[in-house]
């Protein structure tokens, strides 16, 4: 059984304004929840069936709460709802830590929850540590993001900060600023060496007028298709596998 005053918590945690109030997060379903579990952020609560609870290892202290189907519909962000719930706790994280890794992708106004969602998974596959977002990203702790991410929410760090005024510390700290344009250089056959940071900006806007005068490179995914006969562009999550798996391998 779940009180209506919980299920208005859960619920309320769709909103930034209220994680960031209660500074907790929900993440569904059992693999994200291992996942998060092999981490250093924090179970505050789970919900769940019954079975599924059972194969949960619940640390000692957190109240675990046993639903149906039913009760876990009122609670779950999902179309199809899950059998299991969480809520955690949101890490803080020191920016400064960001400067510990010699590759950095910096986020300009990509407000889309899926793309940042996949964008923090595609990171993680290619062991990016850090994200760095504009304060006009999308939230990190989003339901939807964390779904999208898979689990790799506790493998990459995501911080928020002021882009002109952390890439302008990340150039006195020798990193190299890329930014992904229209108009940049290809990224074939070029040879990304040292400490790196690649800005992706948003669809609709590019790169802010602010951020690209901290940008050192600017560079480019080229197109294949003949004349005029094609996309005007490429999803920002897209461009970046592509930009990053090519830095990555040169």
């Amino acid at each position: 059984m779940i009180s209506k005053a919980k299920i208005k918590l859960i619920q309320s945690l769709k909103y930034k304004k209220f994680r960031n109030k209660t500074g907790l997060f929900v993440a569904e379903g059992i693999k994200t929840i291992r996942e998060l579990q092999n981490s250093d952020i924090k179970m505050s609560e789970i919900f769940g069936l019954g079975e599924i609870l059972q194969k949960i290892d619940v640390p000692a202290g957190i109240e675990k709460t046993e639903l149906d189907e039913k009760d876990l519909k009122k609670i779950s962000f999902l179309s199809t709802a899950t059998n299991v719930l969480g809520l955690f706790k949101i890490p803080e994280y020191n920016i400064a830590e960001s400067f510990e890794n010699n590759f950095i992708i910096a986020l300009d106004g990509v407000q889309d929850p899926g793309n940042l969602g996949t964008i923090i998974r595609l990171a993680d596959w290619y062991n990016v540590k850090s994200i760095v977002c504009s304060k006009n990203c999308a939230d990190a702790f989003n339901p939807k993001v964390i779904q999208s991410t898979m689990g790799s929410i506790y493998r990459v760090k995501v911080f928020y900060a002021d882009l002109t005024s952390y890439l302008d510390k990340a150039k006195k700290n020798k990193f190299a600023v890329y930014g992904s344009f229209m108009d940049g250089e290809t990224i074939y056959g070029k040879t990304f060496n040292g400490k790196k940071i690649l800005v992706m900006g948003s669809e609709g806007n590019g790169i802010s007028k602010e951020v690209r005068g901290f940008i050192d490179k600017k560079i480019s995914i080229p197109a294949f298709f003949d004349g005029n006969d094609g996309p005007e562009s490429l999803n920002v999550a897209v461009a970046s596998a592509i930009i990053v798996s090519e830095m990555k391998r040169s």
